[in-house]
């Protein structure tokens, strides 16, 4: 069976799609502030694209070659607070509707998939730490999430 990852269409579709993400992201007065931080990784919106590509099935791009880890992760969005239960919501908007501005393709089973997979992590995981990022334990696992659900 395809892999998420092989059924959006790569990397190259992750890269837009992050990039959409992130345009949308800026225009929201609640996301703004996040995603307009000067100390922002440069490359952002690629690594974004690796960690996203890496967890529906593509290469391990975000944990290898970009030596990313899922506690990093975690602690840059921890210590938020009530925060992300109304910004993972509007992030979450922000990510689908930039589906076809990525050219992800319009199989209602892929992003459905896709969608799914962008909730269960901005209201699950990424909410997971409301009182410090020194809360996240050192060696958290990659998540990975298939056709069915978390994997």
């Amino acid at each position: 069976m395809t892999t998420i990852y092989e059924a959006t269409g790569g990397m190259e579709v992750f890269v837009r799609l992050a990039e959409a993400t992130h345009e949308r992201c800026l225009a929201d007065e609640l996301l703004n502030h996040p995603f307009s931080h000067d100390d922002n990784h440069p490359e952002h919106t690629t690594r974004l694209a690796a960690y996203w590509a890496e967890a529906l099935g593509g290469p391990a791009t975000y944990t290898g070659a970009m030596d990313g880890s899922e506690s990093h992760v975690q602690r840059l969005h921890a210590a938020e607070g009530d925060y992300m239960k109304e910004a993972s919501p509007r992030f979450v908007r922000c990510v689908v509707d930039s589906f076809d501005e990525a050219g992800v393709p319009d199989d209602p089973r892929l992003r459905t998939a896709l969608t799914d997979y962008v909730t269960w992590a901005a209201l699950g995981p990424f909410q997971a730490w409301p009182g410090s990022a020194d809360d996240v334990p050192a060696d958290l696992p990659m998540p990975r999430w298939d056709w069915d659900g978390p994997a």
